[in-house]
């Protein structure tokens, strides 16, 4: 059953005309059933209040660099307050609210104005910062820093909305009389009358039934000439009576305050204990056959945070309790070395590149290598000297890699293969390596056909270096046999729209990570 939807109202003002000197706005509500009830606004709305302006943010406070000499100094980074955003105005209330006298439609009172809105209060300004050199750490008692956030602006009050115009009386009824007219001929007194028209005339105005201006409008019957025509016009008394109604205006809303400006941030503090920073050197990267043999030195600050600024500084410092510490420089160096059999240009590798990278971990540096995934290295501790030394012992240019290509997909039913080339033909120089084949197909084992591929079954064959493939598949030095059929065979039936997924992940023996992907939609037994 078909639920009943709300009608949709729609609404249209036009301009209404008055015999009256009030202003009145004809309002028609139209409902989607097709039934339509007018009424009139009258008065003027009252205008919007203006919306209060938003505080200005305070701005940030200077950024410095202090030597610390053992002498009394001052600095003052605070950031500035943000200003007090600005009231709105109240809206104003509805005007000419004078209530047309008993009308022949149903009256609304024309609204009030909304208030403005209120402003927000401006942000607060950061603090500045502040990096301080310093040899000796009791020279930073004689140091006064603040660098405080400003003050955020308080907000702008709200503003109260305009009255709308209200009713003087809240119902009323118009009642109608028909006047029916009949004639005789003016020279014949004994002629009967007969019929001639009728009409419907207002006959009274009242809130409580009883009609004054009934007997005052007209008589009950009067007779006049026109022409040869005598006419007698007689009232029939009230045919029908209609009931009006007068609403109320709504008043105009009032605004919410804004929201107090959030205070500023405060500014870092930066302790260096020396006169200054050390330039960084964190990384190098060269070609192999270049960086073989070459010492490379390295350069890393290790900043750290900590807490208790307050405890350092002059008591009538206002800072964070954290601060940044320059807690040392590490100065590390490495070096690559040959310890291959084969020279580099017979392993593809010579134009492959290298290096290496300092960084900072648990306070601590450390050097990260950059090695091609397919070079075999060993890594040596760090020295008396602050050397590494990183010895390759083998590898192989890793283009090769990732190097499959799909032959092609034969046989129907359990007969299914699939049949790979590896152009890298690189198995033997893996750690390890698998093939997982997903099959995929429009027809279920039943029959039943979807309108996209479907996730069958996956199977994984794993391929070892030295060592037997697993689940049937055969390796002929770089040709891969996959039996597929064997383990998808239900999807596989002749005729059938299929799909094989492959992911081919290899995995080199410095624990590198290779993955490559393949797919081909086929249909079964036609290729």
């Amino acid at each position: 059953m078909r639920k009943n939807r709300s009608p949709q109202l729609l609404i249209t003002q036009l301009i209404a005309k008055s015999t009256s000197s009030f202003p009145i706005t004809l309002l028609i509500l139209s409902l989607s059933s097709g039934n339509a009830i007018a009424q009139n606004i009258f008065g003027q709305s009252g205008q919007d209040g203006t919306n209060g302006r938003d505080g200005r943010e305070g701005k940030d406070g200077q950024n410095i660099k202090v030597v610390v000499e053992g002498k009394p100094a001052a600095y003052d980074l605070s950031g500035t307050n943000g200003e007090d955003g600005e009231d709105g105005t109240a809206g104003r209330s509805a005007s000419s609210c004078e209530q047309p006298y008993r009308p022949e439609y149903s009256l609304i009172g024309a609204t009030g104005g909304r208030g403005g809105n209120a402003g927000n209060g401006g942000r607060g300004g950061n603090g500045g910062n502040a990096t301080v050199f310093y040899t000796d750490i009791a020279a930073l008692k004689q140091l006064e820093i603040r660098n405080s956030g400003g003050r955020g602006g308080r907000n702008g009050r709200g503003a109260v909305g305009g009255k709308g115009c209200n009713c003087q009386e809240r119902d009323w009824r118009i009642k109608y009389c028909t006047i029916e007219t009949e004639r005789r001929p003016f020279n014949d007194a004994k002629a009967a009358w007969t019929y001639h028209s009728n009409e419907t005339k207002l006959c009274g105005r009242s809130n409580d039934g009883f009609d004054l201006d009934f007997n005052r409008s007209f008589s009950r019957t009067s007779e006049y000439r026109q022409g040869d025509w005598l006419y007698r016009r007689t009232n029939k008394g009230i045919s029908r009576t209609e009931y009006y109604s007068c609403q109320n205006g709504i008043d105009g809303e009032s605004s919410g305050n804004g929201k107090n400006g959030e205070t500023g941030n405060y500014g870092r503090v930066t302790l260096v204990p020396r006169l200054d920073i050390p330039a960084e050197i964190i990384n190098d990267r060269d070609i192999l056959t270049t960086a073989i043999g070459k010492k490379v030195p390295l350069i890393k600050n290790i900043w750290v945070e900590r807490r208790g600024l307050a405890r350092l500084l002059s008591p009538s410092s206002d800072v964070a309790d954290t601060y940044t510490y320059l807690k040392d420089t590490a100065r590390l160096f490495y070096r690559f070395e040959w310890a291959a059999t084969e020279p580099p240009a017979a392993l593809g590798i010579d134009r492959v590149e290298i290096g290496g990278t300092v960084a900072v971990r648990n306070e601590n540096a450390e050097i990260q290598y950059q090695l091609a995934g397919t070079l075999e290295y060993q890594v040596l501790p760090i020295n008396s000297e602050n050397l590494q030394v990183v010895k390759i012992t083998g590898g192989f240019n890793p283009d090769r890699v990732s190097a499959f290509q799909l032959q092609k997909v034969s046989g129907v039913g359990t007969d299914n293969q699939l049949f790979l080339s590896d152009r890298g033909n690189v198995r033997e120089l893996l750690k390890d390596s698998q093939i997982e084949v997903q099959c995929l197909s429009k027809q279920s084992a039943t029959g039943v056909v979807a309108s996209d591929y479907v996730k069958r079954r996956s199977i994984t064959f794993k391929i070892p270096p030295k060592l037997a493939p697993s689940d049937g598949a055969i390796v002929n030095g770089s040709n891969y046999t996959l039996p597929v059929g064997r383990y998808c065979s239900p999807w596989l039936r002749a005729d059938n729209d299929a799909a094989l997924q492959i992911s081919i992940i290899q995995t080199t023996k410095s624990g590198a990570k290779y993955t490559q992907s393949l797919q081909s939609n086929f249909i079964v037994g036609k290729n």
